[in-house]
């Protein structure tokens, strides 16, 4: 048996901040890729850390930034996160406990009228419509949100809100960390070229949620603040005081002046 971890994440190659109906939303703008942030998580967990960072000492540019992140990786994929049932396999869907807006049990039409504001969509019949999928494990909701005609946008206010929250775990008690809301993934078996544990990332927001909640826990403590310019980075060397060879230098030469 093998355990296939499906991470790939759908990215465009432009986004622009549109106003819709009084709220303004990360909107795809040009056709994208699929890469696999797995083979970078740490980076992009650190990344995700230190815009947060910003964006709660910051008041200006914040846009700006957030659009830098959302052009390297792509949107968070909020709507899959905070559903805690499978989305378009019934009329209607359970909001789990989330960070940004009431949990319990809402129409899925309705649901999904904040992730596609700029389409008319009936996700219960497109998500249950047989078709060919581009990738071969992803599931319909997958295929809806970022491999046809739709446009999938995320709020800006909720994407921001998300950084600045889990940036937040840093800077307080240890025993705050239990309060972190845990990533939501799933698995199944599958019998394609043998049975397989087949476990699939549902967003891209669940695999910076445990490559953070990895971190945190390791006795090595390899999520460290560097000594030189203040930002968070994952430590490749157990050693590591900075988060690049330039800060290291840097902190060398300035301690090196003040001795004289």
């Amino acid at each position: 048996m093998e355990q296939l971890l499906v991470s790939h994440w759908h990215k465009n190659t432009r986004y622009e901040i549109q106003s819709i109906d009084s709220v303004e939303y990360i909107v795809p703008c040009e056709y994208g890729s699929v890469y696999d942030p797995i083979k970078s998580e740490n980076t992009m967990m650190t990344d995700a850390l230190n815009l947060g960072k910003y964006l709660t000492e910051n008041d200006l540019c914040q846009n700006e930034m957030v659009l830098d992140f959302v052009h390297k990786y792509g949107l968070l994929g909020i709507m899959p996160d905070i559903a805690g049932s499978d989305i378009g396999k019934s009329e209607r869907v359970i909001v789990r406990d989330n960070i940004f807006t009431d949990s319990g049990i809402v129409d899925v039409n309705e649901f999904a009228k904040t992730f596609f504001p700029l389409d008319i969509i009936d996700l219960f019949d497109k998500a249950n419509k047989k078709g060919k999928l581009r990738l071969y494990y992803r599931s319909p909701i997958y295929s809806t949100m970022f491999l046809r005609k739709y446009r999938y946008c995320e709020p800006l206010e909720w994407v921001k809100k998300y950084f600045k929250y889990l940036y937040s775990f840093t800077i307080s008690k240890e025993s705050k960390l239990t309060e972190f809301i845990p990533p939501r993934l799933t698995y199944k078996i599958d019998n394609r070229n043998g049975l397989n544990l087949l476990c699939e990332y549902d967003s891209l927001k669940a695999m910076i949620d445990l490559a953070f909640a990895k971190a945190v826990t390791d006795d090595k403590k390899l999520l460290r603040t560097c000594k030189h310019c203040g930002k968070l980075f994952y430590a490749t060397d157990i050693r590591s005081e900075f988060c690049s060879a330039r800060c290291r230098n840097q902190y060398n030469v300035y301690k090196s002046r003040a001795k004289h």
